[in-house]
């Protein structure tokens, strides 16, 4: 009996801010409660704008910061992308992204950020405590602030990955930031802005937020989540061939086979996501019949006896199944 076709779909969010408006995020300014001021607007109706006021005391409170929270999403494993499209080039500014966030408020959000020192041009990647960062790493990368640049931000366990590309071109990164913590282990994810200075204020804009949890801390093509369920940890290279079928480690998780067991009688040809919805194709075997299982730890699998088979011609045959959020593998297995 042959056993193949696992593969995963991922809850993901995105916002593109084309609405003109915020809903789903949770506005985050910790000084309003003490005089400060901020402001969030949406230029052009599509991006998103975040300003805040010089601190009030920023002896006793710290200096400006502002941003936004999704509140609703709980991130372990992240991969989290945002574009930096705009940044007041008179102002000194530490802009990028949140994860795992906690506690919010005055004094209080503890978590971690990818960051632009768009004054010293430099990425950072840190821990924050109290809304204290703590450099972890960083590199200095060439920033134009007449220019867009997009920060992907990976996590898994304790480690992360900050790759930054100048959107003009995404293929080749411009810099990049690997890190180790154990600290926070989950929670919400965001964007910021904090002021370099006492007196300074904060002015930036977002746009093509997403977020998910299929990162690739260590860049091998695989995906982390997939990667450790599988082997058991991240040891493996994508370009490796564990299971010595003549496929690669990184080709076999993406087709959706096995690749810790040769490939035998059935191969997944597809796999295609939709909001609701999941679809794997696969070839079939003639006389031969198939039921569609999940599972979210690649231990415990349960039929999906609601999944729906349907024969595609030329060999190849088709479940469509709800799909759920969250973490999900799925298989096809030949039951005679």
């Amino acid at each position: 009996m042959g056993v193949f076709g696992v593969a995963t779909s991922w809850a993901q969010v995105s916002d593109h801010f084309n609405d003109g408006n915020d809903d789903g995020w949770a506005r985050l300014d910790p000084l309003l409660a003490v005089g400060g001021t901020a402001a969030f607007s949406f230029p052009d109706g599509n991006s998103y704008r975040v300003q805040a006021g010089v601190s009030p005391d920023a002896g006793s409170f710290g200096q400006a910061r502002v941003g936004s929270l999704l509140e609703e999403i709980n991130h372990t494993a992240f991969r989290v992308v945002v574009d930096v499209v705009a940044t007041d080039a008179g102002l000194e500014q530490d802009v990028g992204i949140l994860t795992r966030v906690s506690t919010p408020g005055l004094g209080t959000l503890n978590g971690y950020s990818a960051s632009f020192d768009t004054d010293e041009r430099q990425v950072y990647l840190s821990r924050v405590d109290g809304e204290q960062p703590t450099a972890l790493e960083s590199v200095e990368v060439p920033l134009d602030p007449a220019k867009s640049y997009r920060i992907i931000f990976h996590g898994f366990e304790d480690q992360f990955l900050i790759e930054v590309f100048d959107v003009a071109d995404l293929t080749t990164t411009i810099g990049t930031v690997v890190a180790f913590d154990d600290v926070y282990t989950d929670g919400m994810v965001g964007i910021f802005g904090s002021a370099g200075q006492a007196n300074g204020a904060v002015d930036v804009t977002f746009d093509n937020f997403e977020t998910g949890g299929n990162p690739d801390t260590d860049q091998d093509g695989m995906s982390d989540p997939a990667e450790a369920a599988v082997f058991g940890n991240l040891d493996q290279t994508g370009e490796a061939d564990f299971d010595g079928d003549g496929r690669s480690n990184a080709e076999e998780l993406e087709l959706g086979s096995n690749p810790t067991v040769p490939d035998a009688v059935i191969e997944v040809s597809g796999l295609s996501l939709e909001e609701d919805v999941l679809r794997l194709s696969f070839l079939l075997l003639e006389g031969k019949s198939f039921q569609f299982e999940k599972s979210v730890d690649l231990k415990t699998w349960e039929v999906d006896d609601e999944a729906v088979f349907t024969d595609l011609g030329d060999g190849k045959g088709e479940f469509e199944a709800a799909r759920s959020g969250g973490r999900q593998f799925v298989r096809v297995k030949m039951i005679d």
